[in-house]
């Protein structure tokens, strides 16, 4: 039997997100449009998987786009036991070796940090951030734990209309993009919120007492600062990320770690979006099953 590794603690898994109507549930797969898609269809309260009994959807990525985005992210909340801030909802507590390493290569070269990252994520999945897609919709055994009608976040409007005409909901007008391109924000949203965030030190004018990696790699040391200065680190960081880009050789680590994510995706896009897991589901995992095996007799070997 092949056995997918254990989920993340940094992420509510089990549980959909759900419209206060309980017409449509969504399963959030943190980088794939998580925040935009739980805005625009108006997905408000978790609920377990087993306690809902409406549609459910979620959005899959491309996992190599998807890793390299997540890596700022992992970046940005990161922190562990010892020197966790109780007042950082968003923050991510990983294991205390990870952080160490990661800690140990922030002043080294972005090439190196990515390799470093990749190396942790292969040896144990730490963050939501970068754990397989279809770890968010499955069990340990890689059976469906719910059934989630799949589509595309490269074709995320395509996917909302789709989402519309199937289930007869009508999702919320495309106003303002949130993160726009993955950027964190460093003001409120107009001046006057600003304004007001600043006077009562709250949202990103508020203290953070660690800047964790962020700070190791651009100012020397993990000194607190306001969460708008983190997020311009975090920025900062990303941008880096991004001009560096993906060689071939990490390219295909990172789709060998994510193979299944990888043929799941290939055949929602083949598709058009819109299809059911279970509808493609037996015909991925016992491919999974063969590959497991086939891997498991040349280490042998």
């Amino acid at each position: 039997m092949v056995l997918r590794k254990p989920l993340t603690p940094t992420h509510a898994h089990g549980h959909v997100l759900v419209r206060k109507d309980r017409r449509l549930g969504l399963v959030r797969i943190s980088k794939n449009a998580s925040t935009e898609s739980k805005i625009r269809l108006e997905c408000q309260n978790w609920i377990a998987f087993d306690a809902f009994e409406g549609p459910v959807v979620a959005f899959l990525r491309e996992p190599v786009s998807r890793f390299v985005s997540g890596l700022p992210e992992t970046m940005l909340r990161m922190t562990h036991f010892v020197i966790r801030d109780t007042s950082r909802k968003d923050r991510v507590e990983v294991p205390e070796d990870v952080y160490t390493e990661l800690a140990g290569v922030a002043r080294e070269p972005i090439g190196s940090v990515i390799e470093r990252f990749l190396e942790l994520a292969e040896y144990a999945y730490f963050d939501a951030h970068h754990e397989p897609q279809h770890g968010f919709f499955t069990d340990r055994a890689l059976q469906l734990r719910v059934d989630p009608q799949l589509y595309l976040t490269e074709k995320f409007e395509d996917g909302i209309a789709q989402i519309e005409k199937r289930t007869g909901i009508s999702a919320s007008p495309l106003v303002r993009q949130e993160n726009k391109g993955g950027a964190k924000p460093q003001a409120g949203r107009n001046p006057v919120i600003d304004l007001v965030r600043r006077v009562t030190r709250t949202e990103v004018h508020r203290h953070i007492a660690h800047s964790g990696f962020l700070g190791l790699r651009y100012l020397g040391a993990s000194e607190p600062m306001r969460l708008r200065e983190l997020n311009a680190l975090a920025n900062r960081f990303a941008k880096e990320v991004k001009e560096f880009g993906v060689p071939e050789a990490l390219r295909e680590r990172v789709l060998a770690l994510y193979d299944l994510d990888r043929r799941l995706w290939e055949e929602v896009t083949a598709r058009g979006g819109d299809v059911s897991a279970s509808e493609i589901w037996s015909q991925l995992v016992p491919q999974a099953d063969r590959d497991r095996q086939l891997e498991a007799g040349r280490l042998r070997g």
